[in-house]
């Protein structure tokens, strides 16, 4: 499908600037390896998506209607205070949308835990599908302090997953871990400077990015501009 690149998303400037005040995402300096740097600001709202872009697919984990009009690709950490405060936003907009906006999650992994939790979530979607994913990914930001491997089998255990083919999983994440390095090397690619870092592709395939954790009001504007292009 052939993308183009929207800026500004027609939403109000006052709008945007009031977001930018308490909207947050995490920074890191430029090397391949993870290195973060600290919690800041966001400051690239808006900024143009320059890679190459990988459009959603059915090995995307997908929320909502695979069949929806518009979906928003979020690249994201499990161990980002910000992700975990955009998380339940973008969980309200699939529900009221019902069935018009999905949301994909794909791994924007910086910090070492949200790494492990990624892995984790990875592995309960092999064992349990695409619902004990987004089960596993809520837990995980609900429990940031908790991340590791203990919470992670905790989790995967509560899910029904068996424990065992888990910790096996865990044991032998090396596919695991190059799609954690595609993903993350996608959204770099793309424009991402920090987490979370959110592309929406609009009913047409534009692509709208914004970066940090932007309230209800903004993403919801966002959301209509989209469904309206």
């Amino acid at each position: 499908m052939q993308t183009n690149v929207q800026n500004g998303y027609g939403v109000p400037l006052a709008i945007i600037a009031a977001g930018l005040l308490i909207a947050g995402a995490v920074f890191f300096t430029g090397n391949n390896n993870g290195t973060v740097a600290s919690d800041n600001n966001a400051n690239n709202t808006g900024a143009q998506p320059s890679g190459e872009f990988r459009m959603p697919s059915e090995d995307d984990h997908i929320r909502g209607a695979t069949d929806a009009k518009v979906t928003v690709i979020e690249y994201s950490d499990f161990n980002c205070s910000f992700c975990a405060r955009l998380h339940p936003t973008l969980t309200r907009i699939v529900e009221e949308y019902d069935g018009e906006v999905n949301w994909v999650y794909r791994h924007f992994a910086n910090y070492a835990q949200g790494r492990v939790a990624a892995i984790g979530a990875e592995c309960a979607a092999q064992l349990g599908g695409n619902d004990a994913f987004w089960e596993f990914a809520d837990k995980m930001l609900d429990n940031q302090r908790r991340l590791g491997d203990d919470f992670s089998i905790e989790t995967a255990v509560s899910l029904g997953i068996n424990e065992e083919e888990f910790k096996g999983c865990l044991d032998n994440s090396g596919e695991i871990e190059s799609k954690l390095v595609t993903d993350r090397n996608e959204a770099v690619s793309m424009g991402g400077r920090g987490t979370p870092y959110v592309i929406v592709v609009t009913a047409n395939g534009d692509l709208m990015p914004f970066s940090g954790a932007l309230p209800y009001e903004q993403v919801f504007a966002v959301i209509e501009q989209a469904l309206n292009n």
